[in-house]
């Protein structure tokens, strides 16, 4: 029986490691690019040197808004590829609903869906992956948001950005956790805008980050983002 030398099996080794960097360094290019900035709010600073807000008591449900600052929802992760470097990948989607009420000055209700499966990034690879793999949109199309605890809201100036806490549920990849949530929102001349940045910590909600045999992985924790327009 023939037994490989050590010089026999590192003539071996070093090609196969050279052909695990080369797919690493093909799939780095295919996906690097520069990642989606952050949501923001984009505040006016004219209409905070108006007189109070109008009356914010009623129900108010999620618009489009916007060309320069559209409902938008997200994710933003980090992907690490072997031997070559990390990225930050992002996926948006517009395709967001729910309502929000308010009575005497409180949130005393509020909900927001996401549709989950029409989400992308500008790698249709990376979005051929989350759909069978991690957030499994073919299997869960829907994340939602649901508050638990009403929030107290202050006297409100328009073009002034108020920074509260929201307590509810996260219901992501058919899994409800608790969740505390800080959103930031502003009243317009014509509505509210707000913002949430909340991180996830993908095995909470069972979902398996993804890793391509060791080459390409995906970090457990990222964030999701929520830019919601909201209109009586």
């Amino acid at each position: 029986m023939r037994t490989l030398t050590t010089g026999k099996i590192r003539w071996i080794l070093l090609p196969l490691l050279g052909l695990i960097v080369g797919v690493a360094g093909v799939y780095w290019f295919m996906l690097r690019d520069n990642a989606a900035a952050p949501l923001a709010l984009h505040t006016d600073s004219a209409l905070s040197r108006t007189a109070a807000g109008t009356d914010v008591n009623g129900q108010w449900s999620v618009v489009p808004g916007t060309t320069s600052q559209p409902t938008t929802a997200g994710y933003r992760v980090d992907e690490r590829v072997l031997a070559v470097g990390a990225d930050t990948a992002t996926g948006r989607t517009h395709d967001v609903t729910g309502s929000v009420t308010v009575a005497g000055r409180r949130v005393t209700s509020a909900q927001f869906t996401v549709d989950m499966a029409t989400l992308t990034s500008n790698k249709s690879l990376r979005d051929s992956v989350l759909t069978t793999t991690a957030i499994q949109t073919n299997r869960f199309p829907t994340a939602s948001f649901t508050l638990t605890e009403p929030i107290a809201l202050p006297d409100i100036v328009p073009g002034k950005v108020y920074t509260v806490e929201a307590h509810g549920r996260l219901h992501l990849h058919g899994v409800s956790n608790s969740v505390s949530v800080t959103l930031h929102f502003e009243q317009t001349t014509t509505d509210f805008v707000l913002l949430a940045d909340m991180p996830i910590v993908m095995s909470d909600y069972s979902i398996k980050a993804p890793d391509v045999a060791g080459v390409v992985s995906v970090e457990n924790h990222g964030s999701f983002e929520l830019l919601a327009n909201l209109a009586r």
